[in-house]
């Protein structure tokens, strides 16, 4: 071997030693979610804000054509006032002050041109009819942006659509995530990166953090300090400086709704009924008023009463049921008496959920499921 050769081999045994160091030293799991959409993004909270603002573009198709700005215009000059738009109206270019591509009007745009001329026999129609639209509306350079744009749009739509043609194989936030991801990538794919992120990035965005903040909400292997921890965390990883501020448009009961469900595994693994009142106190105070904290508890306690009263009642009606010396007529005039004593004014009230309980479980018992209703062997 020469000197070179030499020189060669105990360069490359370096190389691959370092390589080898390297790769046991480096964490081979970082631990780190993959996000669609991270806090590194330029979506805001106030973007999906605007993006959920309904805009009605019918609205629009009748105060905004160009017949009817015409009159307005001739209008205003033959009367001498400064020209405004329709209060009743959209204005068609105020929707798209922040560029043709924004996001979130130009989506909704798009939607609304399918919508508007869906009745076209063919896509060459229906293209021809978009395009005859925005150039009556835009400047020429505006509707060949917005036209060209539609286009791929919707190719990808149908493409998307043929692509991902069932969705009923998704049941869990983890599963609607992973199809997001997914869909997301197709659309990159179709339209590139850069336009498919503009498009659609607010709304994706808005889906994974519902998505993302259901699947700890809803864990029923976490406690509730253990969930707040992660939503914590994933409020900062998404929206950054924003995070303090995901929840300020959301009405105190749907707050206290998710906070149950959140303290679910806790409420359920209490040491007494008396433990358990108390850390439901505790979330009722986290969200109202001492005021309405009182209400629950008196409708909790005319709950608990209710309950007794129909546990006693129905521990009675079966011992009147199962006295032989009765006749059935005179079982049922006395449960009927005993339905008056324990409900009173409530007694109908009572019979009706009677009624259709035992309905619902007539029902069950004359329609079981047979060997007949279930696949054979070799049937799909």
């Amino acid at each position: 071997m020469t000197v070179n050769q030499k020189r060669l081999a105990a360069a490359f045994t370096i190389v691959l030693l370092l390589f080898l160091f390297g790769y046991w030293l480096y964490p081979k799991d970082s631990g780190q979610t993959e996000y669609i959409f991270d806090k590194s993004y330029d979506i805001e909270l106030t973007d999906v804000h605007k993006s959920r603002e309904h805009i009605d573009f019918d609205d629009m198709e009748k105060d905004q054509s160009p017949a009817s700005q015409s009159a307005a215009t001739q209008q205003t000059e033959d009367s001498g006032a400064i020209e405004t738009p329709s209060e009743n109206g959209i204005d068609l270019r105020a929707l798209f002050s922040e560029g043709l591509i924004n996001s979130y009007t130009t989506l909704k745009f798009f939607k609304h041109l399918e919508h508007q001329f869906r009745k076209s026999t063919t896509l060459g129609e229906h293209f021809d009819s978009v395009k005859q639209y925005l150039f009556s509306e835009f400047s020429d350079e505006e509707a060949r942006k917005l036209f060209d744009t539609y286009k791929e749009y919707l190719q990808c739509e149908m493409d998307l659509l043929e692509e991902y043609k069932n969705f009923s194989g998704v049941q869990t936030p983890k599963e609607a995530i992973d199809m997001l991801k997914q869909i997301q990538a197709f659309r990159r794919e179709r339209l590139g990166k850069e336009l498919a992120d503009k498009l659609y990035g607010t709304d994706v965005k808005a889906k994974e953090y519902a998505f993302r903040r259901a699947a700890i909400v809803r864990s029923d292997t976490l406690y509730g300090h253990e969930k707040e921890e992660r939503l914590a965390e994933l409020n900062k990883d998404m929206w950054g400086d924003e995070s303090a501020e995901v929840d300020a448009h959301r009405n105190a009961y749907n707050q206290y709704q998710e906070t149950l469900e959140i303290y679910q595994k806790d409420l359920s693994e209490a040491a007494s009924e008396e433990a358990r009142q108390k850390k439901l106190r505790q979330l009722r105070e986290q969200h109202f008023s001492p005021k309405v904290v009182a209400k629950f508890e008196e409708i909790d306690q005319q709950m608990a009463e209710t309950a007794e009263s129909e546990e006693n009642y129905r521990k009675q009606a079966k011992s009147i049921r199962s006295d032989e010396a009765l006749s059935d007529a005179e079982k049922e005039k006395r449960i009927q008496n005993l339905q008056d004593d324990v409900f009173g004014e409530d007694a109908d009230a009572f019979r009706r959920r009677e009624a259709i309980r035992k309905g619902r479980e007539k029902i069950k018992k004359e329609s079981p499921l047979t060997a007949e209703d279930l696949p054979q062997a070799g049937q799909q």
